[in-house]
């Protein structure tokens, strides 16, 4: 296989794994997933008001740190790039998704690059084929084309901390571009909070690889760099209020109340020194953090069932495709055997990955771990191209066969049953309901909205007729609009039905809607159920006028 890698075979192999990996990504990629979720949605909105007035949502210049949002605290990195998509293509699912689905496409390549860089001490023909099977490999994994047709954070962050670790490895000839690697560390920080634990540990073990003791004067400073880059949202008014949302979560750290637990376990024990030791609360909090490693390193995760969230996964597939699971095991013997090292520096970069994805109490999850795609990928590659050079025409032919086999029955599954399995996981529905109340608001004196959800106003102020303008200038509470003009966000009280004089609209859970008319015998102007893509109608509009 080695031997026949022509440079003209090399760049056919190279355009068309890229055009597989452009279907993938790009078809449909407005319309699969089936609806924006809510962390798209806030992103859409102040995509939509930074590319109109340069201000986001709340007035807040563009240039900042922390959006933010609907009291979430966005990083601001994605919502840049968002702008700048809504700039030219509109306020659409493919203006907010587009970006991701580009870093979907440079993630392939870069992944290429580092295999490259990794093993540079393979013969160029070698390396070739490394870097053309590593390509297919994130093209075709489940985990890579769900993240890339989503505007998920997480994805764009993986990026630039797998550019980090690319540039640490071209550092190798030229010491001096390790001062490169801090700055992209930093800027993969400033687009996924998580990225701040992982960049670290991957930076001073990929330095090990290629740096000579004269080259550790390097060291020290880069990482000064990187922690003089994070002053500015060190420094932010909104950091503290960012960090007590994100650890007010439910995670390990607070499932627990883990010193009543310790002491209770103690007393039952007989509280000797060794039970002091062994339910100490600091280890009963690990041990849950281990259970919860353990949930991220799964065979059924990786390779069967992947993440029971389906705006994460179908459900059906794994992060990689299960024919890849045999191969994970070739790749761990061969560089066992061949390049330990280099194998200890991607176990090490995998599981420090893991670890923002462990620190929730449900598990696992596969974007929180999507700084592990680089280095998962890199050992299935090795071990791919360990079975192709055993030069087997039979083995090469089986292994083809069932990978593109697994190809076709993912896109399939992908294509057209996940849309339906997933609807109510992507918020299908909230789209046309905002746009049926943008419609009918001229018509009516009151619109009454049910609080099945306290951020379905992100939908409205997406698609509805507000300008950048008349956002800003709305109320807050919390960062989240309450009211909006005539727009009442809680339930319509159903008893007051018989002093109505004008026309109102009432929208909420279509359960919920028609008890309140059976139960006072109304009988609306107009109705309009909501389906979502798998044919169930959960919400429903009614316009009511005088009885």
């Amino acid at each position: 296989m080695i031997k026949i890698m022509t440079r003209r075979r090399y760049w056919i192999g190279f355009f068309l794994i890229l055009l597989l990996a452009i279907f993938l990504r790009f078809y449909k990629l407005g319309q699969v997933p089936v609806s924006l979720y809510w962390d798209e949605a806030a992103i859409l909105l102040d995509a939509k008001v930074v590319s109109q007035t340069g201000r986001d949502v709340h007035g807040n210049p563009w240039l900042q740190v922390l959006f933010p949002s609907y009291g979430d605290f966005k990083l601001p990195t994605y919502i840049w790039l968002a702008a700048l998509s809504v700039k030219f293509l509109g306020v659409t699912e493919l203006a907010i998704r587009l970006p991701s689905a580009i870093v979907g496409l440079a993630t392939i390549i870069l992944t290429g690059l580092i295999s490259k860089e990794l093993f540079f001490k393979f013969s160029k023909k070698k390396r070739d084929l490394l870097q053309l099977l590593t390509m297919l490999i994130v093209t075709v994994s489940p985990w890579s084309i769900m993240f890339s047709r989503t505007g998920f954070e997480g994805h764009l962050g993986q990026l630039f901390l797998a550019l980090s670790a690319w540039v640490i490895l071209k550092a190798r000839h030229k010491q001096w571009l390790i001062l490169l690697s801090p700055l992209l560390g930093a800027l993969a920080t400033y687009t996924y909070f998580s990225v701040r634990f992982v960049w670290p540990v991957v930076f001073i073990a990929t330095s090990l690889l290629v740096l000579n003791k004269k080259a550790w004067k390097w060291l020290i400073p880069s990482l000064l760099i990187f922690w003089f880059s994070l002053l500015p949202m060190l420094k932010s008014p909104l950091y503290e209020a960012s960090n007590n949302f994100r650890y007010s979560t439910s995670s390990v750290l607070n499932a627990h109340d883990y010193p009543v637990q310790s002491n209770l376990y103690r007393e039952l024990a007989g509280s000797s020194l060794l039970d002091r030791l062994l339910f100490h609360r600091h280890w009963l909090m690990a041990r849950e953090l281990l259970k919860n490693y353990a949930d991220n390193l799964s065979i059924n995760y990786l390779f069967i069932t992947g993440d029971p969230n389906l705006r994460h996964g179908t459900g059906e597939h794994g992060l990689f495709l299960t024919i890849f699971l045999p191969i994970l095991l070739v790749g761990f013997y061969e560089l066992f055997k061949k390049q330990r090292f280099k194998l200890l520096v991607l176990i090490l970069w995998w599981l420090v990955a893991l670890l923002p994805a462990s620190v929730p109490e449900t598990t696992p999850h596969s974007l929180r771990s999507l700084n592990a795609l680089v280095p998962l990928s890199l050992i299935l590659s090795f071990g791919l191209m360990s079975l192709v050079e055993r030069k087997s025409k039979i083995l090469n032919l089986f292994m083809s066969l069932l990978i593109a086999l697994s190809i076709f029955e993912f896109s399939y599954h992908y294509f057209t049953q996940y849309s339906s399995d997933s609807a109510y996981d992507w918020q299908d529905g909230y789209k046309e309901m905002a746009l049926e109340i943008d419609k009918n608001l001229p018509h009516v004196a009151d619109v009454y909205i049910d609080e099945f959800d306290n951020r379905f106003y992100l939908w409205m102020l997406v698609y509805g007729h507000f300008t950048a303008e008349e956002i800003q200038a709305m109320p807050k509470e919390d960062y989240q609009v309450k009211e909006i003009e005539k727009v009442t966000f809680h339930s319509y009280h159903w008893s007051k039905i018989d002093s109505l004089d004008r026309k109102i609209l009432v929208v909420g859970l279509t359960d919920h809607i028609n008890e309140g008319l059976e139960r006072y015998q109304i009988k609306p102007t107009w109705e309009k159920e909501i389906y979502q893509d798998n044919e169930t109608s959960p919400f429903k509009i009614v316009m009511i006028e005088t009885q």
